[in-house]
């Protein structure tokens, strides 16, 4: 009785938060990481949600798979989107209380993900895939929703596009065609045109003439540092370092987007570059793969690319900065800082003492990596900082105040850094000036705000924007 009033939704986009907590904090991965094309599904029984299920871009390279659908290698990468995968799968109802609500779930699922698909990417998903760990479980649910065991995989595990790691842990593979006619349609020779995968966007231009590019470049070639043995190497450090930026600058979000952009650029610029010139075509050249830039930028080292960046941005814009603010950023799947040096010699300064309470001093950069920009109101970057891992990012720009040269400038940030020390710092220590602003998430500040400051001034009483 109780699985009749079972239902599986698509998730909805505040839910977002939720789902993704639920499987990082009970799915034995500890992650809700997904790749490619992504559906996110929740059952309820009566508003309570009893599992949650995640389906996703099929696996780039299975042997067992297109085994299975009697795919030759031209045609994988062509019919790969027609392939779904159950990546994450978690019951939270009670176990023992609810039996066969898994195998339900699966059936209920691929019931609506065809039509799902179709309407979320424009074509639709015919059979699915799952990787099933015989560590830790048997399959049951899968076998008893109709899925098909293929065999154990190599026990690799995918880095990134076309790069694998030897993971030493193989797991079980599972298929299910979602329709009576789903593997003849698979196995076709020729794929129907609604089932021919839409042109994906075309990668963002060059955000810089080709005549410019050399000024970048030449800026990377002098002062940064090689670290790749000279042996078997083909593609310079100035010209991937100068293709990461221009890509960054044109909107590019991680090494893929990057190396599609790298593709994109045109012989002229692949010139200008110094790409690798191609055998028997004098005015070709090869771009650097993704492989390549991911390598590389785990090499680099990042206090001396902002350096370089820094100087060539004011090579560009030579103006002394009037105006300085202070952001920080959360990057993405990047570890956090290393912790402050317990080794570092103390300070010859006075300490100014700290207003922030205890409990908002506690590190915030232990879960993933904040950079805090110095940049003018034109975007130009003065500096940079990583904030450590045992520390927040109020207190890591408090440290770095005194290594700035601030004569004359005026500092902007937002009310996270209203502190009497820091205050003291840039006007009498800096030589600059400051503008904090002040909002109700400080609530101690702007309460003696309102207290003391008259009430024309805000933000004390009533202003008119």
């Amino acid at each position: 009785m109780l699985l009749k009033e079972v239902t599986v939704r698509l998730i909805e986009e505040p839910e977002r938060g939720r789902f993704d907590e639920e499987l990082a904090t009970k799915h034995y991965l500890k992650n809700a990481h997904a790749v490619g094309r992504v559906l996110r599904y929740v059952a309820e029984y009566r508003g309570q949600w009893v599992a949650l299920l995640m389906f996703n871009s099929a696996a780039y390279h299975l042997k067992l798979r297109d085994r299975w659908l009697h795919w030759v290698v031209s045609q994988v990468a062509q019919r790969r989107h027609l392939i779904g995968q159950n990546s994450r799968f978690l019951v939270l109802a009670a176990p023992g209380k609810w039996p066969n609500l898994a195998s339900l779930l699966l059936k209920l699922v691929c019931a609506r993900l065809p039509n799902d698909w179709q309407e979320h990417f424009g074509y639709p998903v015919l059979a699915v895939e799952t990787f099933v760990d015989p560590q830790r479980f048997r399959a049951t649910c899968y076998k008893a929703a109709g899925w098909e065991p293929l065999g154990s995989t190599e026990g690799h595990e995918r880095n990134w596009q076309d790069f694998y790691t030897d993971c030493r842990h193989p797991k079980e593979l599972w298929v299910h065609p979602l329709s009576a006619t789903a593997l003849e349609q698979l196995r076709a020779p020729e794929l129907s045109l609604a089932l021919v995968e839409p042109t994906r966007p075309l990668p963002p231009a060059c955000p810089v003439a080709t005549g410019q590019l050399n000024c970048l470049y030449d800026c990377f070639r002098l002062y940064m540092t090689e670290l790749r043995k000279r042996k078997g190497l083909r593609h310079k450090l100035a010209g991937c370092l100068t293709i990461i930026a221009l890509a960054s600058a044109a909107g590019c979000k991680g090494p893929h987007a990057i190396g599609q952009f790298a593709q994109g650029l045109n012989h002229g610029q692949r010139r200008r570059l110094r790409c690798w010139p191609r055998s028997g075509r004098p005015r070709e050249f090869d771009v650097p793969g993704e492989r390549t830039l991911r390598r590389l930028l785990k090499r680099v080292d990042p206090e001396e690319l902002k350096a370089v960046l820094v100087r060539w941005m004011q090579q560009a814009d030579p103006t002394p900065a009037k105006v300085i603010h202070v952001d920080g950023k959360v990057v993405k799947n990047a570890d956090p800082a290393p912790a402050r040096s317990t080794t570092a010699a103390p300070s010859t300064q006075p300490v100014e003492p700290c207003e922030i309470p205890v409990e908002l001093q506690k590190p915030k950069a232990d879960k993933a990596l904040t950079l805090v920009n110095f940049q003018t109101t034109d975007q130009r970057l003065i500096d940079q900082i990583a904030v450590p891992r045992d520390t927040n990012e109020e207190a890591a720009v408090a440290a770095h105040f005194p290594k700035m040269d601030l004569t004359g400038v005026c500092i902007t940030t937002d009310a996270a850094h209203l502190t009497k020390a820091n205050c003291r710092q840039l006007t009498q220590n800096n030589g600059a000036e400051f503008f904090l602003f002040l909002k109700a998430n400080q609530p101690t500040a702007l309460a003696k705000a309102e207290q003391l400051l008259p009430g024309k001034v805000p933000p004390s009483g009533h202003h008119a924007g």
